[in-house]
């Protein structure tokens, strides 16, 4: 697909669009923390592989090397908007199902750990639980080695692990593996 892209076959285009945008979308948010900011490097991400996909040398897959282009302008777009944490304000009194309630308050905690990561953390969780890579395509998407980015999981679990406890601890922002 992205060979006929190179040769600005704008109906190809529109279907990697298609497919990617959304994927694109979730995992620039989890970054940026912004779903205005992800709008917008979703965008530019693709703008990217319509105007260098003949750059693309097969080395990977097509889908890391576009995560790698998202990666990296999620990281420029955090850096230029600041960071951001929008919290969602949830009425307990709406939910009637306990367990409903206690879903989304969950889901709201780990979204939350989440968000508390620094960006490389949080990246190799989203990359791997939400999106499915194996290490060694996250080391690509990335640019940095394997060991890198196993360290970098089992540093995000220990912490997200401590975050979700009841004696949670916060972890300053710089801190990265």
């Amino acid at each position: 697909m992205l060979i006929a892209i190179a040769r600005g076959d704008m109906a190809s285009f529109e279907c990697l669009h298609q497919r990617y945008f959304p994927k694109l979308m979730h995992f620039a948010k989890r970054i940026t923390g912004s779903s205005e900011a992800a709008e917008e490097v979703a965008g530019d991400t693709l703008m990217v592989v319509w105007k260098t996909a003949d750059r693309f040398e097969g080395r990977s897959k097509p889908s890391s090397w576009i995560f790698g282009i998202a990666y990296r302008l999620s990281l420029k777009q955090r850096q230029s908007i600041g960071r951001h944490r929008g919290d969602v304000l949830l009425d307990e009194e709406l939910i009637d199902d306990a367990d409903t309630a206690a879903t989304i308050m969950r889901q709201r905690d780990i979204s939350g750990a989440l968000q508390r990561l620094t960006p490389e953390l949080r990246a190799v969780v989203e990359l791997t639980y939400y999106n499915g890579y194996l290490y060694t395509e996250i080391a690509e998407i990335l640019g940095c080695p394997v060991g890198t980015v196993k360290t970098r999981m089992m540093t995000a679990r220990r912490r997200l692990r401590e975050m979700l406890s009841d004696d949670a601890v916060i972890f300053p922002e710089n801190a990265v593996a």
